[in-house]
């Protein structure tokens, strides 16, 4: 019929082979598609995320550090971070508590059960996470010290809770009558838990040398002992009066 058009003239590119492989286009992806990936449940995907953040401030710093950094270090999109934290303070702050979380069952200081483990325990334990977990180690224990906000309130927080359990277990060695002059928890005592913990992560800093934990321990034994800390502890509660001036002496 005049005036009407087959459809090689409405579309002449559909000819021979390429008509039948139009056909076949449905078939073909479904036979030749791409397996589907395994999604990750939300606290799988958070979890590799924690490790990237982990990871990338140990490796590259505080500063240094960026969400961009944080996506590639876990292989993932950058607006997959963004699902999962609003900024890299935030990144920063999970991965801390998650890694003091860690640290604190390691010890067994958290247990419900069971008696409160030794001062040999607990430095023998944070000594080998700090061979363990060097990145751990390294981000809770330096950097965050140079951090402000959550972060370095929660390693703070770490800190003074570690260095109390020290305290106490290497005081549960004294005699009970010798204490009777030592004051017992209380927020004056902070200084002496502080000063324990920061003794015991300057002996654990060396272990990146390859030294063993356990011989460490045993240095850590031998420099804190029960009757020097019971002694500092009744020092900080009485201090010794001042030797009275010759002038004063005469009035």
């Amino acid at each position: 019929m005049a005036g009407m058009k087959n459809e090689r003239q409405l579309a002449p590119w559909l000819v021979g082979a390429t008509i039948e492989a139009v056909g076949r286009v449905t078939e073909r992806r479904a036979s030749r598609g791409r397996p589907k990936q395994h999604r990750m449940h939300r606290s799988e995907r958070r979890e590799q995320l924690l490790q990237a953040c982990l990871l990338a401030f140990a490796r590259d710093g505080l500063e240094l550090t960026t969400m961009d950094s944080i996506a590639a270090t876990a292989g993932v999109s950058k607006p997959l971070v963004y699902r999962h934290f609003h900024n890299r303070r935030e990144a920063l702050a999970a991965v801390v508590e998650r890694e003091s979380e860690r640290l604190l069952e390691l010890l067994g200081i958290e247990a419900a059960a069971g008696s409160p483990p030794t001062f040999e325990q607990l430095t023998t334990t944070f000594l080998q996470f700090a061979a363990d977990s060097p990145a751990s180690f390294r981000l809770l224990f330096h950097l965050v010290d140079a951090a402000a906000g959550s972060a370095k309130r929660r390693v703070d927080q770490l800190r003074d809770r570690v260095g109390r359990a020290m305290v106490a277990s290497l005081l549960s060695e004294v005699d009970p009558s010798d204490l009777s002059g030592a004051p017992g928890p209380s927020p004056d005592a902070a200084w002496l838990a502080g000063m324990v913990s920061s003794i015991v992560e300057g002996v654990a800093g060396g272990l990146a040398r390859g030294e063993d934990p356990a011989l460490r321990a045993g240095a850590l034994r031998q420099l804190l002992r029960p009757e020097g800390l019971m002694a500092a502890l009744v020092e900080f509660r009485h201090p010794s009066q001042p030797v009275a001036s010759v002038g004063q002496e005469r009035s």
